[in-house]
């Protein structure tokens, strides 16, 4: 990963540390498609999918069906 993609990610986990929705369902959608670290992790997005969905985000609750 280059350090522009780690730099990104850690800022949007701190982000989605101090309650940003729309950070955590990035970061779920980041680990889903492989866009951040050039790989796909189905755990890591369904953790933060999980996450950002509980708080009313659909985009996150599309993610986890796509999980199923």
């Amino acid at each position: 990963m280059d350090i522009q993609k780690k730099q990104k990610l850690l800022d949007l986990i701190d982000k989605a540390g101090k309650g940003s929705i729309e950070a955590a369902e990035e970061i779920a959608m980041a680990y889903f498609t492989g866009s951040l670290e050039g790989k796909k992790n189905l755990v890591k997005a369904k953790k933060w999918a999980s996450y950002a969905a509980k708080h009313g985000s659909e985009n996150a609750a599309d993610i986890l069906k796509k999980l199923s």
